[in-house]
């Protein structure tokens, strides 16, 4: 039983356990409950302001259910809980992380107690991969439910990375940041990847963001490796062979047919094959947090460029005054000295769109898409800009892709209203659009 399972632990984790149990319950009382029409998902959303996000995470619950159920054979009892915090504050105090712990590494959701855990995008000033990092926590729950939770967090953490778009549709596959690739290379060939070991018990307490994303990025390439030669049956039957007790690396080795150390040296000789990357080497991004609520919509700290800040002070302020072409002027000269910097593009491209330069915004935005994916502006201003030279079936993709970093924000949302795939989405985010327009 959950009590006799609880009354084995050490009184340390018992009491830190407990107290993790009360905070969850003081933290989810009152909470607004959505739920499917089947009644299979549920959405516990704690603060009022967040309510917006609930139909959007059903819809992924249910999509992410449906996909990893097809990838991994395992059909999870209902129904499926999701937790949505205000903040990072109140994530850790229902978790056993702390603040720092959460802000270091980026850790904003978790999979414990047999439910997800998210916090709220309205707690990130850019907003944050929302709904791929609940396809993220998804295949814990199963995971945990599929290897009878013997799996080690190295494989976890690696499934995990993989198949956390596969919500989305379409084959499994894998792509890392510009940030990531490079920390990657660079840790093969100066002999200083992290042993998978190091990673327990959660990669959200390693001492740094580099070395998280380092972690991330060493166990996701390992399981795409292995699916690529293997397939998701090969997964599966892994994650089969370690419910039945089988050490992790003796799993693997064993479905592959030779030892853990050639598998092992075949995945880091392919690591130091990666391409060198050109340029400077980008850093990791960490997520912004918000401290207070009349924050800009996006930052400008990473520009350290005092011509270009200037440039882009210049432009804020015309785009402040209402004068869109001048602004986009100053972007322009800004963008020009920093071109790729995603706050400065998506800045130029909504100055240019407001100027009435849709293409332009586009001509910008349509790159920065691929290599900045993860940054909210981007993809709402890409999407209005394409609606407004009548591409309605790309606007409709740049604007899911938007939600699905900010729901918060009501230009997606404004754009749907008028390209949505469906009445039912049209009329949806019509009233949504005019909630946001109005607060």
């Amino acid at each position: 039983s959950v009590v006799r399972a609880v009354s084995l632990r050490p009184i340390e984790e018992r009491i830190d356990l407990q107290r993790a149990m009360v905070a969850s319950r003081d933290a989810t009382h009152g909470a607004l409950v959505q739920r499917s029409s089947d009644g299979r998902y549920e959405v516990r959303i704690v603060a009022a302001a967040d309510h917006l996000i609930g139909p959007y995470a059903l819809d992924a619950l249910r999509r992410a259910d449906e996909a990893l159920g097809r990838a991994l054979g395992v059909r999870l009892p209902g129904p499926i809980r999701l937790d949505v915090y205000p903040t990072a504050s109140v994530l850790a105090e229902v978790s056993r992380l702390t603040v720092g712990d959460i802000e270091r590494t980026g850790t904003v959701a978790l999979c414990k107690w047999d439910r997800l855990m998210i916090t709220s995008p309205r707690a990130l000033v850019r907003g944050y991969a929302w709904a791929d990092t609940l396809g993220h926590e998804f295949v814990h729950l199963m995971l945990v439910r599929a290897s009878r939770d013997r799996a080690p967090v190295w494989v976890q953490e690696g499934i995990a990375r993989f198949l956390e778009r596969a919500w989305r549709g379409g084959a499994p596959s894998l792509t890392l940041d510009p940030a990531s690739s490079h920390l990657l290379r660079r840790a093969a060939r100066d002999g200083r990847l992290l042993a998978f070991d190091r990673l327990h018990p959660s990669i959200a307490r390693l001492p740094t963001a580099e070395d998280a994303a380092l972690a991330y990025a060493q166990v996701a390439t390992f399981v795409a490796r292995f699916h690529r030669q293997h397939g998701t049956g090969g997964l599966r039957a892994v994650v089969e062979r370690i419910a039945q007790g089988a050490e992790a690396r003796a799993a693997f080795a064993a479905h592959a047919g030779t030892p853990w150390a050639t598998l092992e040296a075949a995945w880091v000789e392919e690591l130091r094959t990666l391409p060198e990357p050109t340029g400077r080497a980008p850093g990791v991004r960490r997520l912004q947090f918000r401290r207070g609520q009349d924050e800009d919509e996006d930052e400008d700290g990473d520009i350290d460029v005092e011509a270009v800040r200037r440039a882009l002070h210049l432009g804020d302020l015309l785009w402040a005054h209402r004068r869109p072409g001048a602004a986009a002027a100053e972007y322009e000269r800004a963008w020009a000295e920093a071109d790729g910097d995603p706050v400065i593009g998506s800045r130029l491209a909504r100055a240019s769109l407001a100027a009435g330069r849709a293409e332009r915004a586009i001509e910008v935005l349509t790159p920065l898409s691929t290599v900045r994916p993860d940054h909210a502006p981007t993809w709402s201003t890409l999407s209005a800009a394409l609606q407004a030279s009548g591409s309605d079936a790309r606007a409709l993709e740049a604007a899911h892709e938007a939600l699905w970093l900010n729901p918060f924000d009501p230009q997606p949302h404004c754009v749907l209203a008028a390209v949505g795939a469906t009445d039912d989405e049209r009329t949806r985010e019509q009233a949504t659009c005019r909630e946001l327009r109005t607060q």
